[in-house]
């Protein structure tokens, strides 16, 4: 068969399921026996106004655009997640590819036109991760349009995948399963691609950088997509490709460990061995998929029963001795970098033991498991997840010669993120244009960079030549080219796109050490991303990036007021009373959170030091059933309606830590608590509304009943209602005073 007779049998499918009527409203009908003539002809009747049609290319006049996918309107109407008004069925990623490749392939180009559009530029094949994007989205934000990066990121989870047609992508959630995580894949296609230097105008990047702090992308190449290849007669004009894909995959972080350790002692183990599973292995952590309904280039993360498991070696539990941990953070073993490389895992987990009868102790059944591990000296049991990075290769013998260069995209396989529907770039975005300069600079401890917006190498020591540390664009994402800037269409709102994003501005940036890569350095010192220096396994460091005030924002919870407050890091992104247990029965880690003992004027937390992340992950307790609901604009309410709250008492930044927050939950304008404070203080409040219990702490204490927990001294207590332009706050006299925030301070 032929690309047009897969897309008639397309059209076909769709036609009696709302598809026909939507598109002979643009003038267009996917039923004509002449259907390569029908996408071919103009269309002056394209109605923008309908649903999902907002952003469509203004440039776009026809079905199909021969290599221009933004402006084809059967390709926008297909895979854009915003046209859904009217429709039952939905097209599958399969589909889609087809589509995509007959806008490439319908007039196949030359190898001598594709030369002649790239001019002095070289030309390679290279792969892609791309994802078609509404246009707050896109990189230059004029219509919606196809985004592309050299970098994808896929996560893991407990559950199989499932696409879904309406959103034109993947969820993590599992109906009325609410501790399974499902796997998140990532899309990878091949592209004929040209280096050029960085030119916003016509390809970006995105979030384009000529700053001292970022960089001059100006003085940067990027490659730029030209080109689709796949395989069969139709994509270079007469040629027959033959293009296949190929994966590889690495998890190295006991050996890592092994080496790193080594250094400073004998770990018990020899080079030789720490080359074998499970120190270093490739299975079961991601495969591209053979479903016939995803198409090619879907990279699948493999599903295994719980997060983490125990390390097996030789059909024993693999365990090693724990060396003496004077650097211990809350329990875990801590592996310092080393002049900034970050060589191993930094954070280990060491609180499980295998007593001489063959059983696993629980360390954190002891009342002194911190000295346990500082002292050191034991066998711990090592823990390993199916985390990984490696990349994604394309074969097509028959533009082996016309095109020697070859250039892998880099993928990572990385932890679930817990908010889902919420993006690192949207936040940042926000935070650099629209929040107010009087709470700007103090907002976050760590900002939310992108990792797209970092200019680094990927990981050289996967396999020589594969990655070059001198090509630092790797997540870098860019456009087509675009030799004429485009017309502005409608931007559409951002937040209306939930789905699971594989580019990496959805991915956390900086590395310390990271939650979805960290860094390593070459013999010159340069950096590159490794994801071998994330914890081991990684739920250890899950847990400190988390109570680190929101260490990586929009992607690790702020649980900063789910243990006893640690002056150094306040709350910054609350999470609500039902989120971290205080009410329900689904805390997004399974640990209860903190309450507050009645006439004893303190608070319980479960202590850091007994919070084991690892013991969570084995019973499958975390769970994103509620932070997953939290979209961009709730989660920029949380930490600006935090920041006025602390505004409010007068809380300078630096005294932030000296209070904690012991109740969060959003309100009604009906709940009785709030009329009650509206009718005292004078002043009504509108829109979104939260409710805030903060207390300035004292002592801190361990429980006498209950080594696991610790008691934290209650010296002054306030609530407070926050809304968008008033605080009402009540420092529990009975008296509430509202405050206005600053336009302008």
């Amino acid at each position: 068969m032929t690309l047009l007779d897969d897309v008639k049998k397309i059209c076909d499918r769709l036609a009696t399921k709302g598809w026909k009527e939507l598109f002979l409203q643009h003038g267009m009908d996917i039923t004509s026996p002449n259907l390569k003539e029908e996408l071919l002809k103009e269309l002056p009747g394209i109605k923008r106004s309908i649903s999902g049609f907002e952003d469509f290319s203004l440039e776009g006049i026809r079905g199909i655009e021969p290599g221009m996918p933004a402006r084809s309107l059967l390709y926008h109407s297909l895979a854009s997640p915003k046209v859904v008004e009217g429709l039952t069925e939905f097209p599958t990623l399969k589909e889609l590819d087809i589509v995509e490749n007959y806008v490439y392939g319908i007039q196949p180009p030359t190898l001598e036109e594709l030369r002649a559009r790239a001019g002095d530029s070289s030309l390679a094949i290279v792969v892609f991760t791309t994802e078609y994007r509404s246009s707050s989205n896109t990189v230059h934000k004029k219509h919606a349009d196809v985004c592309f990066s050299r970098t994808g990121v896929a996560r893991v989870g407990t559950a199989p995948s499932q696409y879904t047609g309406s959103i034109r992508g993947f969820l993590p959630f599992v109906d009325h399963e609410p501790h399974a995580i499902r796997v998140l894949p990532a899309k990878y296609s091949v592209y004929i691609a040209a280096q050029r230097w960085g030119k916003k105008e016509q390809f970006g990047p995105m979030r384009f950088s000529f700053n001292e702090e970022r960089g001059d992308d100006r003085r940067r190449k990027f490659w730029v997509p030209l080109h689709k290849i796949f395989s069969g007669t139709e994509c270079i004009h007469d040629m027959e490709l033959h293009v296949s894909l190929n994966s590889h995959h690495v998890n190295e972080k006991l050996k890592r460990i092994h080496l790193e350790l080594g250094r400073r002692s004998d770990t018990g183990e020899t080079n030789q061995v720490i080359e074998n599973k499970p120190f270093r292995f490739k299975d079961g952590i991601a495969e591209l998929s053979s479903d016939p309904e995803l198409s090619t280039g879907v990279l699948m993360p493999t599903v295994h029963a719980a997060l983490v498991e125990r390390a097996i070696y030789e059909d024993k539990t693999l365990t090693f001795k724990v060396p003496i941990n004077n650097d211990t953070f809350y329990s875990s073993l801590t592996i310092s970098n080393v002049d900034g490389a970050r060589r191993a895992p930094e954070y280990v987990h060491v609180r499980h033991t295998l007593t001489p009868e063959g059983t696993i102790k629980d360390l954190n059944e002891e009342p002194n498991v911190r000295e346990i591990v500082n002292n050191g000296n034991y066998d711990a049991v090592h823990y390993i997840d199916y985390t990984g990075d490696g990349w994604i290769q394309a074969e097509c013998p028959e533009l082996a010669t016309a095109f020697p260069g070859n250039h892998p995209a880099y993928s990572l396989v990385t932890a679930p993120d817990f908010f889902p529907s919420c993006d690192q770039r949207e936040l940042m975005d926000w935070w650099e244009q629209s929040v107010p300069d009087y709470i700007k600079k103090n907002l976050w401890r760590i900002p939310p960079f992108t990792l797209s917006d970092n200019r680094i190498a990927a990981n050289v020591s996967l396999d020589p030549g594969m990655f070059h540390i001198e090509d630092e664009t790797m997540t870098a994402i860019v456009s087509t080219l675009y030799e004429t800037p485009p017309l502005q269409a409608n931007i559409m709102p951002s937040q209306a796109e939930s789905r699971h994003s594989y580019l990496p501005d959805a991915a956390s940036g900086k590395f310390d050490p990271g939650w979805d890569v960290s860094y390593d350095k070459d013999a010159q010192g340069l950096e590159f991303l490794a994801a071998y220096g994330l914890g081991s396994p990684f739920p250890e460091d899950a847990k400190l990036c988390a109570a680190l005030s929101t260490f990586w924002p929009a992607v690790a919870p702020d649980i900063a007021r789910s243990f006893e407050p640690n002056n150094n890091w306040p709350t910054i992104s609350p999470m609500t009373d039902e989120e971290i247990g205080q009410e329900g029965t689904l805390p997004w880690d399974g640990i209860q959170g903190p309450k507050e003992i009645p006439g004893e004027n303190v608070v319980q937390y479960v202590s850091m030091d007994y919070a084991d992340y690892v013991n969570q992950a084995l019973k499958n307790q975390f769970t994103l059933a509620l932070t997953g609901k939290v979209n961009v604009k709730e989660y920029q309410e949380r930490v600006l309606f935090m920041a006025y709250a602390y505004h409010a008492l007068g809380i300078l930044p630096e005294d932030k830590g000296a209070w904690s927050v012991l109740s969060f939950r959003k309100i009604e304008a009906e709940d009785e608590e709030l009329r009650a404070a509206q009718t005292n203080s004078g002043t009504v409040l509108s829109g979104s509304l939260y409710r805030f219990v903060i207390y300035r702490h004292g002592d801190n204490m361990p429980d006498k009943e209950d080594f696991t927990k610790r008691l934290v001294k209650i010296e002054e207590k306030a609530v407070l209602f926050v809304s968008g332009s008033h605080v009402l706050v009540n420092r529990m006299d009975g008296n509430w005073v509202a405050h206005k925030l600053p336009i302008h301070e």
